[in-house]
């Protein structure tokens, strides 16, 4: 009888991506491709494509690449250049190959497959990097996954791993870093803001407990690791698109609301994303500053995500060693 072959097993980390420049024609089709996945605008087609290619994409590109300019660095986009960094860190820590796709946009999942089957890989782990799992975020990324991973007819096998918002390592890294901001700022309140879903989305999972609950459990473990009392640490969420109804508090209403309730000192953190991106660097870094400052705050504080630093490599470490054992 012939011996199964031997496992080599490869990582693949994935993230949401980003257009290839700041430019309009570039941003119009990473939105495009983005706004046009029916996992992100879960409608019908006869709804969804008139809706995105003949309203969303005629104005919206022009307001989004100017958002990205603010943003740009020399390494380009930041969620794909802190991306990029952490790869590399996890190679260095990992004694198998490591590659990144995105989910939209370059490099693409697909690709980053290519390598890996080129370094002899037979075994892919494939860890989206959104802590909580998301029919928008982490379903369409598992998706795209599996449909390439079919091109390879058996050859090669892969494990997903939905989420990891209850991870200890996960909860360390982001804890660390609100510690590293209230070191030298003694805040009235911590703002914790997650990326928001329509409602109609939180059936839509495959684990016991929805998004929106994954998101309050989060912030119930950073507050005991932190020991801050649970009415200093609030829970919101931002990003809204579309007409339809999305899950509430919003953070855009909230920021707003806190000075006349006596929290005019403030540190925000996101930690659904874990790279920092459009959303935490111009909506909260810049936008929610600005009104936060407007509606009589004193002072904002963001907290930068975990991004590439050390404690997220050894939180990874901690997420996949499990599913390399695994048969």
């Amino acid at each position: 009888m012939q011996s199964p072959p031997q496992k080599r097993i490869g990582l693949l980390i994935s993230n949401l991506g980003s257009p290839d420049s700041p430019d309009v024609s570039d941003v119009k089709k990473y939105l495009k491709q983005f706004l046009n996945d029916p996992y992100v605008f879960d409608a019908p087609w006869i709804i969804r494509y008139p809706f995105v290619n003949g309203i969303i994409l005629q104005t919206r590109p022009k307001k989004s690449a100017e958002a990205y300019e603010k943003v740009w660095t020399k390494e380009g986009s930041p969620l794909l250049a802190h991306t990029r960094n952490l790869t590399q860190k996890l190679k260095a820590k990992f004694q198998f190959p490591v590659e990144y796709g995105m989910r939209y946009g370059t490099p693409s999942i697909q690709t980053a497959m290519e390598k890996l089957v080129h370094q002899a890989v037979n075994h892919i782990i494939f860890l989206p990097l959104f802590p909580q799992y998301s029919y928008a975020a982490s379903e369409t990324a598992i998706h795209e996954f599996e449909k390439c991973l079919k091109k390879y007819q058996g050859r090669i096998n892969g494990s997903v791993i939905e989420s990891f918002h209850q991870n200890p390592a996960f909860i360390q890294a982001v804890a660390e870093k609100i510690k590293t901001a209230a070191e030298t700022f003694q805040p009235d309140l911590i703002l914790l803001s997650y990326h928001g879903v329509p409602e109609k989305q939180l059936g839509k999972t495959k684990n016991k407990s929805n998004y929106r609950d994954q998101c309050f459990e989060t912030t119930k473990l950073l507050q005991e690791q932190l020991g801050y009392p649970a009415e200093k640490m609030v829970t919101t969420f931002q990003s809204r698109l579309g007409p339809v109804q999305w899950i509430k508090p919003f953070t855009s209403e909230v920021i707003k609301e806190l000075p006349n309730q006596g929290s005019k000192r403030i540190i925000t953190v996101s930690p659904s994303f874990t790279a920092d991106c459009l959303e935490t660097l111009e909506e909260i870094q810049i936008d929610y500053n600005e009104n936060f400052l407007a509606a009589g705050g004193e002072e904002f504080r963001y907290v930068p995500c975990v991004n590439s630093s050390d404690a997220f490599v050894e939180a990874i470490k901690s997420i996949v060693e499990p599913y390399t054992s695994m048969s």
